[in-house]
């Protein structure tokens, strides 16, 4: 794991967190307690080492924690021309580093300092550091000889220490390079604590030793447990819509392909299907899946769903079978509520397949108690054991969420909520059940157009439309191609799923009046931290927030414990009543994940380790630096690289395969497959993929390779994986060129929305590197070349150039047809 944490902080260096403040820290004076100076002396003796080993060995580990560098230069005179290197890691043993550290001492310098390079990989890292290896200047004499923090500026680190004979010990710290949110005292601190923990248990890892006095960890967590909501009233999630049926049964809950459908309507249509499941023997704790395109008829479905006291399963229409039958199989549904469209597809399915009602109503459900224990619905994430892996909800957690919600921004009946988000991700939630629960209106985005911003911005523009989610990867396309369409009522746009940068707040500022909230969660709890604001002073991205409603957020080290300010680690999440219960069937995996809780505020409370790796800032704030594992995220969803991997490993012609993750010419990330295959053609292989895997975890291309680079020790050594080439991106190309005329001139805009030389009449524009934000750069590129209007859910029908001619072709027809003479003369002349 340590070896991905340090990658993850060089990632995030330039673009992450902030950059500290140029001059130097001041030095702090140290000195350790008697008791720690026998410990000191009792360590070496133990270790067989000199005593300033220990000492250098306790700095270099304290300057890993904060900085994640590996790699250390040491010199022991100032101006000294050679050092000694030392490597540290956080796997490595604290007795094992202190050995390393008395042979390079006894035996002298042995390299000439490295040359850096044009990047720092420290969190916080600035353009001005330019250093990549950790540079320290330790100085052990018995007599004082003033600080030489001066003479050692350069050299970064100082540590001016005098031991006397039989003495105390004391010393000066002048620590370079801080990250943000870190300070000189409290490194110097951390210094101590951890030497006292490593002369306690030198057999720890350097990842384990604490940064904190118990005292401090104990203070950290409190201030984390003091500032939490609690709620007290909650209510099974689908009660608050029934409410709002009740009171206004004439109101309108969802507008959607420009039809309205009443309160009264849904909860009529809910009752009558919540018969129908009962009918198929679905009850509390049942399992039911629901395949229904975003409608008023997918509401029904849910509310019928959670009235008979069941969970939803989210399955998208989109889903390839094999992966409904997968998910359906592991959630042991008892049934699937489809719309007519899906049946056929669906029909091979070994469980049964109720359909949506579209019209009949009945007064009353069928009885059944539900309570907030029971579960609400179950999303299945990317799994990194290869396989999908449910997260269970019960109403209590779904309820917290809502709470908070309807406490921040108080909707309104009237007020319009836009719903675009794909149900398989559980964003659908806030978008679907806020206005429910407000007697509020649903403002639903067109089946397959949530990346259409045309489409989105007359949403936007509909009066009384005050809330939308973006994912800040589509929020940027829409500053880019949305027509300017003036959005008078929203009042909150909401992003979460990606790392934002602050470049993004002042675009949006320009174009909008409303707040923008930067949301960070997860499947396994809900959104726990929040910022909100129309500035940020800091650069690279915009912090996490702090954490709001019911949840509490702890950085945590290795073994559970705060960790100081600037220093990365885990982010750990709790919250009475809002945890999942766990991953469906994996008892393992949700032990590893929902840990007891260290700090608790109740008796046997869980906390969740998010995976994710972050500091806290200077001003408090949380910010993001990257991730643990090899989870990802593609445009705001979830992808273990290890199921990918494992789907592909399962193609007959696959010897290995590893994948990885690119950026392409828009710095937008991408999958790349690395495969060993027998096999030229890498076409059936991606098809084989594509049978199994939803869209957004396919990868964009794929590496032919020999065999899969390796450590010396025989593991994968992902930073060798070579970077996709033009070639790369093209082998999936066919060879049929474009037609004269109007297919040419659309393939040359596809060669320049996608960065290749050759396009062919029938490549698939995903099968060549296309992804969904590249599809909006082409199609505004099109739509405004030629005045014409293809939408992004008619080019995904048939996303190839001599479709998408032809969808041209017929729109100038049509166009022409209205037009006279003049118009179509100067229409033609300008195309």
């Amino acid at each position: 794991m340590t070896s991905t944490l340090n990658e993850s902080v060089a990632r995030a260096a330039t673009t992450d967190h902030d950059a500290p403040t140029a001059e130097a820290p001041p030095g702090v004076p140290f000195r350790p307690t008697a008791a720690s100076r026998r410990a000191l002396a009792e360590t070496a003796a133990h270790l067989g080492v000199r005593e300033e080993a220990v000492l250098l060995a306790a700095t270099l580990a304290t300057q890993f924690r904060y900085t994640r560098r590996e790699n250390a230069e040491i010199r022991t005179e100032p101006g000294q021309d050679r050092v000694i290197p030392v490597a540290v890691s956080g796997d490595r043993s604290f007795a094992d580093l202190a050995r390393d550290v008395h042979a390079g001492l006894l035996h002298g310098p042995t390299a000439q300092p490295e040359d850096t390079g044009p990047g720092d990989t420290r969190p916080g890292g600035s353009a001005g550091a330019h250093r990549a290896v950790e540079r320290i200047l330790f100085v052990w004499s018995t007599t004082p000889e003033g600080p030489r923090a001066a003479a050692g500026a350069a050299a970064g680190t100082v540590v001016d220490v005098v031991a006397e004979d039989g003495g105390p010990l004391s010393g000066t710290l002048y620590p370079a390079d801080l990250p943000a949110g870190a300070d000189a005292p409290g490194w110097a601190a951390a210094l101590l604590t951890l030497l006292t923990d490593a002369t306690a248990r030198p057999g720890a890892r350097v990842e384990e030793l604490a940064l904190l006095s118990e005292a401090h960890q104990a203070e950290t967590a409190a201030a984390a447990n003091a500032h939490h909501e609690r709620y007290p009233d909650l209510r099974p999630l689908h009660t608050a819509f029934e409410d709002a049926a009740r009171r206004d049964p004439h109101a309108v809950a969802v507008e959607a392909g420009g039809r309205s459908t009443t309160y009264g309507e849904i909860d009529g249509r809910a009752n009558l299907l919540a018969a129908t499941l009962a009918e198929s023997g679905v009850g509390p704790e049942s399992l039911v899946g629901v395949c229904v395109e975003r409608s008023a008829e997918l509401v029904v479905a849910l509310l019928a769903v959670l009235k008979r006291g069941a969970a939803f399963v989210p399955l998208a229409p989109a889903l390839p079978v094999e992966r409904v039958a997968v998910v359906t199989a592991d959630a042991q549904v008892h049934a699937v509520v489809v719309e007519e469209a899906q049946r056929a597809r669906l029909a091979a399915l070994p469980v049964p397949l109720v359909g949506v009602p579209t019209e009949g109503s009945a007064p009353h459900p069928p009885q059944a108690e539900v309570t907030l224990d029971h579960a609400a619905y179950a999303y299945y994430t990317s799994g990194s054991t290869g396989t999908p892996k449910g997260v269970l909800i019960d109403h209590r957690c779904a309820a917290g969420r809502l709470a908070w919600l309807g406490r921040r921004y108080d909707l309104n009946p009237g007020d319009r909520v836009v719903h675009k988000t794909p149900l398989i991700f559980d964003v659908a939630i806030w978008e679907l059940f806020g206005p429910l629960a407000a007697g509020a209106t649903i403002l639903m985005a067109d089946p397959g157009a949530e990346s259409d911003v045309v489409h989105l911005s007359a949403l936007l523009a509909t009066e009384r439309t005050v809330f939308v989610h973006f994912v800040p990867s589509l929020l940027n396309a829409y500053l880019d191609l949305a027509p300017r369409t003036p959005a008078p009522d929203l009042r909150w746009v909401q992003l979460s799923g990606e790392a934002a940068g602050s470049h993004l707040l002042g675009r949006f500022t320009e174009r909008f009046d409303a707040e923008l909230h930067n949301l960070y969660g997860q499947t396994e709890t809900s959104e726990v931290a929040g910022w909100e604001g129309r500035s940020y002073a800091g650069t690279g991205g915009l912090p996490l927030g702090r954490q709001i409603g019911l949840y509490r957020l702890f950085v945590l080290d290795d073994d559970l414990r705060p960790v100081p300010p600037g220093v990365p680690g885990e982010l750990c999440v709790s919250g009475v009543g809002g945890l999942a219960r766990g991953y469906l069937g994996r008892p393992a995996p949700t032990a590893e994940r929902f840990v007891p809780h260290p700090y608790p505020v109740e008796p046997g409370e869980r906390l969740y380790r998010t995976g994710d790796l972050v500091a806290t800032g200077p001003d408090g704030q949380t910010h993001y630096l990257g991730r643990v594992d090899d989870q990802i995220k593609i445009r705001g969803c979830r992808v273990e690289t290890g199921e990918v991997e494992a789907v592909l490993a399962g193609h007959p012609e696959v010897r290995a395969c590893a994948v990885s993750v690119f950026r392409d010419e828009d710095g937008a990330a991408q999958l790349a497959a690395h495969v060993v295959v027998d096999t030229e053609d890498v076409e059936d292989l991606a098809a084989y993929a594509g049978r199994r895997l939803p869209g957004y975890m396919l990868p964009a291309v794929y590496v032919r390779l020999d065999a899969l680079p390796h450590t010396p020790s025989g593991k994968l050594d992902r930073l060798r994986l070579p970077a996709p080439t033009a070639a790369d991106r093209q082998a999936r190309g066919g060879t049929d060129e474009p037609h004269p005329g109007l297919e040419r001139e659309i393939a040359g805009l596809w060669r320049s929305v996608l960065g290749i030389e050759r396009v062919a009449r029938t490549d698939n524009f995903f099968s060549v590197g296309g992804n969904s934000l590249k599809s909006l750069q082409l199609l505004n590129r099109i739509n405004a070349g030629f005045d014409v209007r293809v939408s992004v859910r008619d080019f995904f029908a048939e996303p190839t150039v001599e479709a998408l001619a032809s969808a041209v072709e017929k729109a100038l027809t049509e166009l022409v047809a209205g037009m006279t003479d003049e118009e179509a003369a100067t229409l033609l002349s300008r195309l």
